[in-house]
């Protein structure tokens, strides 16, 4: 399980472990280390320390590199904090990996999609359970409200890091926590249950759409290219989301509305074009629509 030293890891590696000793399952503990606070090798031996004492078998990375010109820390260090966790997950032969993320996280996050301009997907926020690269990342408390994990650090007297960069109002979510979720849930105290059940929903809904633009990509494709002119007999709506799909399964990346309401307006004029996409382009030529990588780097996956 990932195990930063945070109050909400601390709380998930003490009850994992806790569950797994009776039935002899073996509990690992993979430890990122950000690289971004002076304090990050305090926690990192605290973390160890934690694990020798209650039989947790210890793995730790430090993240290289930085992020680029135009990525903000928190989405670099969220992508290499997850990669990180696989490559030790996969080297422990782990294929679960268990995060302690809370029913706040969930709320959080719902608005901060919304702030971000999100889609249904966005919205659903972070699954209970999904697959991804071979491994199962579980959220056993994503329904369980913060009040409970205190409640248990509380219980069983345990100690935690509190990283200072939480507080730094720099982070957007540091803002919306400080700020928002304050005036919100004083306004609205159900706000946090509310906005988990409207994940819940949008992410049936996502669900629903990937089914359904599934159909329409097999309908309109051409070999690894999409033929235009089926595309263009379906309805704008399913356009928009048939290139925002196919654009994703090309590059591996998210891409920007920008960029799908741009295709929109010229692609039904164009006898032929190119047009800037993430991780690479996107080249018309008689009639099909294919992508190209740019040879510079490889698309990342995001999660």
């Amino acid at each position: 399980m990932a195990a930063s030293g945070g109050r909400d890891s601390t709380a998930l590696l003490h009850a994992t472990l806790r569950a797994a000793r009776p039935l002899g399952v073996r509990v690992h503990a993979l430890h990122v280390h950000h690289g971004l606070h002076p304090q990050a090798d305090t926690w990192q031996r605290q973390v160890r320390t934690q694990c020798r004492r209650w039989g947790a078998i210890f793995h730790a990375t430090r993240l290289s590199g930085a992020p680029a010109p135009a990525e903000s820390v928190e989405a670099w260090a969220r992508r290499e904090r997850y990669a990180a966790l696989a490559t030790m997950a996969r080297a422990a032969g782990c294929d679960i990996v268990l995060l302690a993320h809370h029913r706040r996280d969930q709320a959080e996050t719902v608005l901060l999609q919304l702030l971000r301009g999100g889609g249904a997907r966005g919205l659903a926020a972070m699954p209970a359970d999904a697959k991804r690269g071979g491994l199962r990342w579980l959220r056993p408390w994503r329904d369980q409200p913060r009040e409970a994990i205190e409640a248990y650090l509380r219980q069983h007297r345990l100690r935690w890091v509190d990283d200072p960069g939480n507080d730094d109002g720099r982070y957007a979510r540091n803002r919306l926590q400080q700020v928002v979720w304050p005036a919100l849930t004083d306004a609205f105290p159900q706000a946090e249950a509310a906005l988990a059940q409207a994940a819940a929903r949008a992410a049936e809904e996502a669900a629903a759409l990937r089914e359904f633009v599934a159909q329409d990509a097999a309908a309109c494709a051409d070999g690894d290219a999409l033929r235009v002119a089926a595309w263009r007999a379906l309805s704008p709506a399913r356009q928009a989301l048939l290139l925002r799909h196919q654009v994703e399964v090309w590059s591996g990346r998210g891409v920007p509305g920008t960029l799908v309401r741009r295709l929109q307006a010229e692609l039904p004029g164009a006898a032929s074009g190119q047009w800037p996409a993430p991780g690479g382009r996107l080249v018309l030529r008689k009639g099909r629509l294919s992508y190209q990588r740019d040879p510079s780097g490889p698309g990342q996956h995001s999660d």
